[in-house]
């Protein structure tokens, strides 16, 4: 199903589902017991809400009119649709965590990557544009922590 969202709104709905991947993460930090998983939940769970702010401070300095652009595309989901989509033991592993995270990581790149293709904006094309590079960043941070957890 195609939707029509301005691209506020989409930026909104990321930042949204950034909010409820860090509680899911935080319950998750809540729950576990050994300490790599913990130092994991919790790299994860501060990549979360930075993802979040960055989204919120990219709201408010985007150009107001650039921001009221029309788009359509198709690429939607909740984060609890996407928690359902993922095969999560309880409590999951640290394996299945650290894939959780990949996988949220390629939902918001494929995301942008998405909307990106569907712009005509040069302005909107570079906000989206700056939101993959800056997720494509926090992937590859991501990766060289868990990579380091593994080490340990």
């Amino acid at each position: 199903m195609k939707t029509f969202k301005q691209a506020f709104q989409v930026l909104k709905d990321a930042e949204k589902f950034h909010r409820q991947m860090a509680d899911l993460y935080e319950e998750l930090l809540e729950k576990a017991a050994d300490n790599r998983t913990r130092l994991l939940l919790q790299h994860m769970l501060e990549h979360e809400r930075r993802m979040a702010r960055n989204l919120a401070n990219y709201n408010g300095v985007a150009q107001h009119k650039v921001m009221q652009t029309w788009l359509q595309y198709t690429h939607e989901e909740s984060a609890s649709d996407f928690i359902r989509s993922l095969d999560l033991g309880d409590p999951p592993t640290i394996k299945e965590i650290n894939n959780m995270g990949r996988e949220v990581d390629r939902y918001f790149s494929d995301l942008y990557e998405a909307v990106y293709g569907a712009i005509e904006s040069a302005e909107v094309k570079e906000v989206f544009e700056d939101l993959k590079q800056i997720q494509d960043k926090e992937r590859i941070t991501l990766s060289m922590a868990t990579n380091s957890l593994w080490d340990m």
